[in-house]
């Protein structure tokens, strides 16, 4: 059996091992039995008959918001955390004002950003006045994207920065013997060797921001989403909808996850030869 045979083998037996629990003890009104949850995940764009639109659509949504919201984070945590990392004044000067930041909960922070960007949206920006002819994108709200990049910003910004700094001086020291400038040592030891802990930051920023809309979704106002569905479907007492919501969460964690986790091995490979 090869490796990742192995690894997926092993880890199916617990989720299956829950889905047949769930299979053969389910028989309450909270608890929707295991074939009903099938059926809305096998008919992901049929109506749910609540005050949500379908599944898919919901699906789709969530993570539009959740793309864009870490994309964001990216552009800005990696520059500004490179920046912190290799210039002392910037570090002296933005240090401060992370610290004071990075405790504060995101989702605290949506009341605020709902007063300061109202009713901004992507379709807004990109189609004016006739925002309301696009639906899906009029959905994502700037205020939600903004509380999702606040939430991923933290950890690929503090990745950055340590993957930048703790590049080993023997490195540096080698290529400046063989003549390497500023740009060369840059592009060719720093970023290389400071890529894996970037990309650990981005595994971590993807799970914050995860969490992070599943939370934003449940505040009042919200009209789409996977977390509105979860509330929508409890408020009507239709578990099996909540229960399908919940497992395509945890479907995308695992698969954006796992390409992360693929890039960072790649990027990383030489580390393990170094060993």
């Amino acid at each position: 059996m090869t490796g990742v045979a192995r690894a997926v083998t092993i880890g199916s037996l617990l989720p299956l091992l829950l889905l047949f629990w769930w299979y053969v003890s389910t028989d309450t009104t909270s608890v929707p039995p295991l074939a009903d949850t099938l059926r809305v995940l096998a008919h992901p764009f049929e109506e749910p008959g609540i005050d949500s639109v379908s599944l898919g659509y919901s699906a789709l949504i969530s993570f539009l918001r959740v793309l864009i919201g870490f994309f964001l984070a990216a552009v800005t945590a990696i520059p500004l955390g490179i920046l912190v990392a290799r210039i002392r004044t910037v570090r002296e000067m933005i240090s401060p004002l992370v610290e004071m930041a990075r405790p504060i909960c995101p989702v605290a922070l949506i009341p605020i950003f709902i007063a300061i960007f109202g009713s901004l949206s992507v379709g807004s920006l990109i189609y004016g006045e006739e925002a309301w002819r696009h639906d899906l994108i009029e959905r994502l709200r700037g205020a939600m994207i903004v509380v999702i990049w606040w939430g991923a910003f933290f950890p690929i910004f503090l990745n950055t920065v340590h993957g930048v700094s703790h590049v080993k001086k023997l490195y540096l020291e080698v290529a400046k013997t063989c003549g390497a400038g500023a740009s060369q040592l840059f592009t060719h030891v720093v970023l290389p060797a400071s890529l894996p802990a970037i990309v650990a930051g981005l595994r971590i920023g993807m799970g914050t921001a995860w969490m992070v809309i599943v939370a934003a979704e449940f505040y009042p106002g919200t009209r789409a989403g996977l977390s509105y569905m979860i509330t929508t479907a409890d408020d009507v007492m239709k578990p099996e909808y909540t229960f399908a919501s919940i497992i395509v969460i945890g479907l995308f964690g695992i698969l954006i996850n796992t390409m992360l986790r693929r890039i960072e091995n790649h990027v990383g490979r030489w580390q393990a030869k170094e060993r």
